[in-house]
């Protein structure tokens, strides 16, 4: 509550985004962000030089930290840390990025104990169809209903605890891209709501998920 004229100064947070595409969610949560003082996306890093979202960032005036993948990974992170050293980073989100990140780099963002600052979009209710191509995954196997899920990222393969995760149901008349389209706009809705969530401190990495 404000008093006496005073002005409630909240503590900033940084956020840089890991896009290797498209980047759709990357300018949903880069949008989102200007809803809220305290929050500053202050890069985008991309290990595609030619990803539709280096084009896309360009009017939002954020920097574009391009580091191609050569082959090795772990020289490859050692560089992206390097880019990332001075920006001082308190969340990163994965928005479409490629690239699984060895358990020596997500060690290097921890919230407390084991838990990362490193958040990810995955589209299907996990642990449910994990890995590369959920949404076709999901649609081939005939599922009455899928959905999205938000998690921490750890050293697993789409294995970290789940911040948020929402349904959505298959219609009879479903192609595979109304199946798709449908988790995407889903996608679209979920993820910037980490970020109100982050803004307000109100994470509950306790609560139940359930679904259906």
């Amino acid at each position: 509550m404000l008093t006496g004229g005073m002005t409630l100064q909240l503590t900033r947070i940084n956020i840089c985004i890991f896009a290797s595409g498209n980047g759709t969610n990357a300018i949903n949560l880069i949008r989102e962000s200007k809803k809220y003082g305290h929050i500053k996306v202050v890069g985008l890093l991309c290990d595609n030089p030619s990803a539709d979202i280096l084009q896309k960032i360009k009017p939002f005036d954020i920097p574009a930290l391009v580091v191609p993948f050569k082959g090795n990974k772990l020289s490859h992170e050692k560089e992206i840390l390097a880019q990332l050293s001075h920006l001082d980073i308190h969340w990163i989100f994965l928005a479409g990025y490629m690239r699984i990140l060895s358990a020596n780099f997500i060690n290097q963002f921890k919230l407390s104990g084991e838990r990362s600052r490193i958040i990810n979009i995955h589209p299907s209710l996990l642990p449910a169809f994990k890995g590369k191509d959920a949404y076709q995954q999901a649609f081939d196997s005939g599922v009455s209903q899928s959905g999205v899920t938000i998690h921490l990222v750890d050293s697993g393969i789409d294995s970290g605890e789940v911040i948020l995760q929402e349904a959505f149901l298959r219609l009879d008349t479903d192609t595979f891209p109304d199946f798709k389209s449908r988790g995407m706009q889903l996608e679209y809705l979920l993820y910037p709501q980490v970020l109100k969530m982050i803004s307000q401190n109100s994470i509950d990495f306790n609560k139940d998920i359930a679904h259906d």
